[in-house]
């Protein structure tokens, strides 16, 4: 059993002892008793049932009891403590025990102000007692801060300090859990003006604020501050003053919408804590102010006796000197020669600074050497005349300054000459005449106790001046005696600099300066001499042209420097498959050619042309990497039949070079009869291309349907070209196309192909036979990358045929990125701009497909057929397919499937997920006029069909 005094200091046992004694007297079938703790309502006992009786908060907002019920209030002191609700008939003694249950709850509640008060006395005394024990700031505000959360919830608590002399203040503590970007300690803020914030405004008012979300509102439109952000629900802050009643600062605290509100006894005991803390901080600044006041004034003292020492050891040091500095200026009016002038000047200079290892040094710029006409070392009786090289009087020289180095060796890249002995402390000045650096005086020491300072400097550079003056005499006398010797040799020296130059300035325009290969003027020379001698009888040559493939991707990726290298390599990798006698040349850029004498016949040429085209078949290693760049060879023998003059040799050679890259690179080609007949073809051909852009009629376009995979429908139609010749009949693109690349005619037969779809695509909408989900594939070469006005061009075509721009695709092949990587980029991203959509076509087969999906925003990747082509046939066509696809996925880009020709292929490509199929399977390229429109719109209805 507890003891009365046991009950009194549990509430619960001593309400739940009372209502015990109530339903022990009878009368109630069910009773409650309720108490307030300061913040909140707790029901402290009950019996029977207690749910359906009103709480505490219900019989403190005025709710009365239901019928057959009651309720009395529990007050103490004229302060009510509590509520005793009651169903039933209450007993007589009821009004005694509510009485008891009072005094109780009065009891608890002046126990609980006790501990609050004491708790409060407790922060006070110790936040008076903090400037002692922490005098530092960023000490003291953090131990502020966690004595004020003794008082109350001060998750958000700031301090802000004001500077009277700038009328300002910055907040050197500051917390906010919510505040995304709490204030730099360092930064101040105004007082006053536009803006300002709560805080100042606070400081200015003088007087203690507590403030609710809506007044924060208020108060910030009606005096032009600047609202907190996050707006608090509760703001909370009093002046901080010093003894003297000045302003010294302001303390802040807010809540936010998660947190309890501050009670009216937290608020007073916040108000009461910061008078304290104010007390707190004053002393802490003032002994703050004291310390630096004191360190000041120390700092003052003692330089004022530094300075007093130095001077009277300045005055003894003068005198001394003044005496040894007129006994050197009269050893300079002799007449001694220079080797006892310097001798006696040592002697003297041994007065004044610990002298005992002392140099003179003397440049010669005529000869570049530095000599040494007197020397005093201990370790080194005499030094011979040497280069001048990284020592220490060649700084002195480089920078015309007085070097003082303690310890020796501090200044970087120094070191002391071989076979000599480093000292411990050097010293030199330069040696002037007349503004003109003769030379170095210097003095140095091997005892680690004897140290140079900037005094001895003074002395060395008084002695300096009146050794440049004795040197200029000498040399006065010397010069006259060499003037003409040098004069001589001077002009043999010109006279043979001068055959120098002009040797090199000849080699120079005879040969490439990257590889030292004779250049193109030079091969021209050689080759006429060769022809000439060939036609008066002399030997039969050949002419090797020369081509290096992807120089330029190289060029581009790698930088010019490996692009340098790899000419220098492949000139002497040309080299190593020649005779000796053969003359090899750089024409320029990646193109070398040879001159090969002694050629009798064709099998000749082709074995040292096989040999070139092996050697490139190795890597090169450039910055780090291994790089293959082959060769493509064009051989010509010459031949009095069919040649006239010597240029048409090299002209042919490079027209076979040409063909041997349209047959796919890394090879040779020997020029023949044929090939000059193909390149006078060539020729009427470009003339009948010309002639067929400006005639209606020649150049058609076909178009080649593409489906969806999944649906079977008709998806779009690419765009083909064919040329109906009215006298050759069908000409292949492969035959027209490259020489309308070569001619510059490319750019207009894209013009007319894209004009002509555009109208065809008008005609279709027209006759209803496509909607705008179809789309038209048209190929756009690299040449057309060039042209400003593509973008413009193809806006106003799309408006002339009123065509919605997302149905018109361009296709874009790997090879126009490479060759116009910039203005391929300006021109899509303006094509985007339009609408138009872009294609990727040929994935795969070029040389960084991925770099380019990463660096420029395409819609549609179309697969090799090449990869289609093997898909049933080969498992790494399969994985490669799969590959694209998943890229395309993670990429959102749509993919089209080229060169689709049996069932299997495409159930393959349907079930790996691939978008829209292409291919001779679904329907070969025709014109306009021979689509079978029934057989394009029953694709997707049609069984799948066995390959």
């Amino acid at each position: 059993m507890k003891s009365t005094a046991e009950y009194l200091d549990d509430p619960e046992r001593a309400a739940a002892r009372a209502l015990s004694l109530l339903q022990g007297l009878g009368g109630l079938s069910a009773a409650a008793a309720w108490g307030w703790n300061g913040t909140a309502w707790r029901r402290l006992a009950a019996f029977g049932d207690a749910d359906g009786l009103p709480d505490g908060e219900a019989l403190s907002a005025g709710t009365q009891p239901s019928a057959g019920a009651g309720a009395q209030a529990l007050r103490a002191g004229g302060q009510s403590l509590g509520w005793l609700a009651w169903r039933g008939a209450p007993p007589a003694q009821l009004e005694t025990v509510a009485a008891l249950l009072a005094g109780h709850l009065q009891c608890e509640a002046l126990r609980a102000e006790q501990a609050a008060a004491r708790a409060a006395n407790e922060t006070m005394l110790e936040i008076s007692l903090l400037a002692g024990e922490c005098p530092a700031l960023e000490r003291m505000l953090p131990r502020l801060h966690r004595l004020m959360q003794r008082l109350l919830d001060a998750d958000n608590f700031c301090i802000a300090l004001y500077d009277e002399d700038c009328s300002a203040f910055h907040f050197p503590f500051y917390v906010d859990r919510r505040d995304p970007s709490p204030p730099d300690p360092e930064r101040i803020f105004p007082l006053a003006g536009p803006h300002a914030s709560l805080t100042a405004w606070l400081m200015r008012g003088g007087a203690p604020v507590v403030l609710t979300g809506e007044r924060i509102e208020e108060l910030c439109s009606k005096e032009a501050l600047a609202p907190p952000a996050p707006l608090p629900v509760f703001w909370m802050g009093a002046p901080l003053a010093n003894a003297a009643d000045e302003l010294i600062g302001a303390v802040v605290l807010q809540v936010y919408d998660d947190q309890p509100m501050p009670t009216s006894a937290e608020q007073q005991w916040f108000m009461f804590a910061a008078r304290h803390v104010g007390f707190a901080l004053d002393r802490a600044l003032y002994h703050g102010r004291l310390e630096r006041q004191v360190a000041l004034r120390t700092s003052e003292l003692e330089g004022a006796n530094a300075r007093l020492r130095a001077e009277v050891a300045g005055r003894k040091r003068a005198e001394k000197f003044q005496d040894v500095l007129f006994r050197i200026a009269e050893l300079s009016n002799t007449s001694l020669s220079l080797e006892a002038f310097l001798s006696g000047l040592h002697r003297l200079l041994l007065e004044m600074v610990a002298a005992r290892n002392c140099v003179v040094a003397l440049y010669d710029m005529g000869s570049d050497l530095i000599s040494f006409p007197y020397c005093a070392d201990e370790y080194a009786s005499s030094l011979r005349a040497r280069k001048p090289g990284k020592g220490l009087i060649e700084q002195v020289l480089h920078s015309g300054r007085p070097l003082l180095l303690d310890p020796y060796g501090s200044l970087p890249g120094v070191t002391a000459e071989e076979g000599e002995m480093p000292p411990k402390s050097w010293l030199g000045v330069p040696l002037y005449c007349d503004h003109e650096l003769l030379g170095v005086l210097a003095v140095q020491s091997y005892d680690g106790e004897v140290v140079y300072g900037y005094r001895d400097q003074e002395v060395l550079e008084f002695v300096a001046n009146h050794i440049g003056a004795a040197l200029a005499r000498v040399r006065a006398l010397e010069s006259l005696q060499q003037a003409y010797a040098d004069l001589e040799q001077r002009v043999r020296e010109r006279t043979s600099e001068l055959d120098a130059v002009n040797a090199q300035l000849e080699f120079d325009s005879l040969h490439d300066p990257l590889t030292k290969l004779p250049n193109r003027n030079y091969f021209s020379k050689a080759l006429r001499r060769a022809w000439d001698a060939y036609l008066d009888g002399g030997d039969r040559f050949a002419v090797v042209f020369i081509d290096l493939d992807r120089f330029k991707l190289v060029n581009d990726t790698l930088g010019h420097l490996a692009g340098d290298h790899l000419l220098f390599e492949a000139g002497a990798r040309i080299r190593t498959c020649l005779r000796h006698y053969d003359f090899l040349a750089r024409l320029g850029g990646d193109e070398f050619a040879v001159l090969m004498f002694g050629m009798d016949a064709v099998d000749e040429c082709e074995i040292i042309a096989r040999r070139i085209v092996s050697e490139f078949e190795r890597p090169v290693i450039l910055a780090g990497r291994e790089v293959f760049s082959t060769a493509s060879v064009g051989v010509v023998l010459a031949d009095r039949a069919h040649y006239r003059q010597a240029d048409d040799l090299l002209r042919d050679a490079d027209h076979a070079m040409y063909c041997t890259k349209q047959q796919g690179r890394q090879g040779y080609t020997l020029f023949s009869h044929q090939l000059r007949i193909d390149q006078a073809d060539q020729l009427a051909l470009e003339t009948e291309l010309r002639r067929a852009l400006e005639e209606e009629g020649q150049l058609l376009p076909y178009y080649q349907p593409f489906i969806s995979a999944a649906t079977g429908e008709l998806a779009g139609f690419e765009t083909l070209v064919r040329w109906q010749h009215p006298q050759r009949g069908l000409v292949s693109p492969g035959v027209f196309l490259p020489v309308a690349e070569e001619s510059g005619l490319i750019t207009r037969l894209d013009r007319y192909m894209i004009n002509a779809a555009c109208a065809q695509l008008r005609a279709w909408r027209a006759e209803g036979r496509v909607d705008e989900d179809c789309a038209l594939h048209i190929n756009l070469s690299s040449a057309n990358f060039r042209d400003p006005d593509l973008v413009g061009w193809i806006g106003e075509r799309i408006a002339h045929y009123q065509l919605p721009p997302a149905m018109l695709h361009l296709e874009i092949t790997e090879s126009a990125l490479i060759d116009q990587p910039e203005a391929a980029a300006t021109a899509m991203q303006a094509l985007h701009g339009l609408g138009v959509r872009l294609a990727l076509d040929d994935f795969g087969t070029g040389y960084s497909a991925l770099s380019y999906l990463h660096r420029y925003r395409f819609d549609v990747l179309k697969i090799d057929q090449s990869f289609v082509f093997d898909l049933d046939r080969k498992q790494e066509s399969v994985a490669i397919v799969r590959a694209i696809l998943a890229l395309a996925r993670a990429l959102d880009l749509e993919v089209v499937a080229e060169g689709v020709e049996t069932a299997s292929q495409q159930a393959m490509l349907k079930e790996m997920g691939c978008g829209m199929l292409q291919g001779f399977y679904f329907a070969k390229p025709a014109p306009a006029w021979a689509l079978d429109w029934d057989k394009l719109a029953g694709l997707g209805r049609e069984p799948d069909r066995v390959a």
